[in-house]
């Protein structure tokens, strides 16, 4: 049987769906993380794990692999991951940056602004059958309104606490009780010897406080909604876009808090005259059914 396979590999997690050439999903593999600017040894093994335990449940018959990847734009490791994926599995391999990959899978070939708050943030933008990148700049430049960035920023609120002997508040609490101690060397190696993807794994406390009405953690994330909607307009701006736009909103920190899905939308009406939001989660990995039909053309 004949197959296409899309893989979105991101700071945190892979996500592997194969289909067949109708459309249909076929099967559904996760996998470790895929970021070779973190680790690019890791992001490799885990990639082309995944697309071995599929091939040998699928066959060989598989016609295309789109892979969308963070950071991959830097360097040479798009080539890099290309040719070590096709000399590997043998497989014609097509590699993107996770943006632009997912921007297919929304917009296909119209204009459209995709934001992306997962581990990291950034705005994949799409005008003319042509795309670039806004922000996603890492989390050492930027990353503003992403998951490890609202853990850092609380983190920062919690050692400013400590050293004025400023009482602890529930959310901050939390966050230690979650990271097994509060002393200078646990706060310490918690922050310096995790990978992004285990710190920002702490977004979901603050996320499920701010539903619950903790004024801290709604605070925490109402600024990153403004500072992703500040990027998305910035995005706007320099495609130089005029009048309605299309936005598409994907990654965890997105659909895992009503309260930053609401500030985002709320800043966005101050920053932009007209806008419709796709609101729906679609998978990156949909990209490679866009990209075949397109290379059959």
């Amino acid at each position: 049987m004949k197959y296409l396979i899309g893989i979105d590999a991101g700071g945190s997690k892979s996500e592997l769906k194969t289909y067949d050439l109708s459309g249909r999903i076929l099967s559904e593999i996760a996998g470790g993380a895929g970021n070779p600017a973190i680790n690019l040894e890791n992001t490799i093994h885990n990639v082309v794990s995944l697309i071995n335990k599929c091939t040998s449940k699928l066959g060989k018959e598989c016609m295309l692999i789109s892979i969308g990847m963070a950071s991959v734009e830097t360097g040479n490791y798009a080539e890099l991951i290309k040719k070590y994926v096709e000399d590997s599995c043998k497989i014609e391999t097509l590699v993107f940056n996770d943006g632009e990959m997912a921007c297919k899978a929304y917009f296909q070939e119209d204009d459209g602004i995709l934001a992306i708050a997962g581990t990291g943030s950034s705005c994949y933008v799409q005008k003319n059958g042509q795309g670039e990148m806004v922000g996603g700049w890492g989390h050492i430049l930027g990353d503003e309104g992403s998951g490890y960035h609202i853990v850092i920023e609380l983190f920062k609120e919690i050692i400013y606490n400590i050293d004025k002997n400023i009482e602890l508040d529930n959310l901050s609490v939390r966050a230690l009780r979650k990271i097994g101690g509060s002393s200078r060397s646990e706060i310490m190696n918690f922050i310096y010897n995790n990978e992004k993807d285990t710190i920002a794994a702490l977004f979901p406390i603050i996320a499920h406080c701010g539903e619950n009405g903790d004024n801290h953690a709604e605070t925490l994330l109402n600024t990153a909604g403004k500072s992703l909607a500040e990027l998305t307009s910035t995005a706007y701006k320099k495609m130089r876009f005029k009048g309605h736009i299309t936005i598409g909103i994907k990654g965890g920190v997105f659909h895992n808090s009503i309260v930053i899905r609401k500030s985002y939308i709320n800043e966005l009406k101050k920053q932009l005259k007209s806008f419709s939001i796709i609101e729906k989660d679609i998978s990156a990995t949909r990209a490679v059914l866009h990209l075949y039909s397109n290379k059959r053309l």
